[in-house]
């Protein structure tokens, strides 16, 4: 078993993590120096930092919110912002330039989609009055639904008849 002097010692040498430490990969937070963070973090801790500095003079860039700068400094950052190009592209997208539209040969069609068709179209009310299938009247009041009943009693057992023979 280890002791704790083993696993402390374990520890210590930095360069075993799995994950090295890269120092340039890390922001300097503008109200604080000692903040060191990762840029995806960056946002997030100037907003709660901003609220441990109400005193702060700084000024956020108008086209990146993470870009601080003192007031005098504002105006010589927004000419040379790198962040102010997208801000632009919004500004004045691209635009293509408008090509001649081709005349297309348009083959004259004979289908007349207005005419009515050749053959008779379905008709699903009295489809099922000439075959074996068996209806139900939906919506109606019970004695009319007994009536219709019967009727359908009636007319499949004709068809039965019809068919036996």
């Amino acid at each position: 078993m280890s002791s704790k002097k083993d696993m402390s010692d374990k520890f210590n040498d930095l360069s075993d993590l799995p994950i090295a430490f890269d120092s340039s990969k890390y922001i300097t937070c503008p109200y604080d120096k000692v903040h060191r963070l990762l840029p995806q973090r960056l946002a997030n801790h100037l907003t709660r930092c901003s609220r441990n500095h109400p005193s702060s003079k700084l000024v956020r860039c108008p086209f990146n919110s993470t870009h601080l700068l003192k007031k005098n400094e504002l105006i010589p950052h927004l000419s040379t912002c790198e962040s102010s190009s997208v801000y632009t592209n919004f500004q004045f997208p691209d635009k293509l330039p408008e090509s001649s539209t081709a005349s297309e040969d348009i083959v004259p069609s004979k289908e007349d989609w207005d005419a009515e068709p050749p053959a008779p179209t379905y008709k699903p009310i009295s489809h099922p009055e000439d075959d074996f299938i068996l209806r139900n009247l939906q919506g109606a009041q019970p004695a009319e639904r007994r009536i219709f009943r019967a009727m359908e009693r009636k007319r499949f057992n004709e068809h039965k008849n019809k068919f036996s023979k």
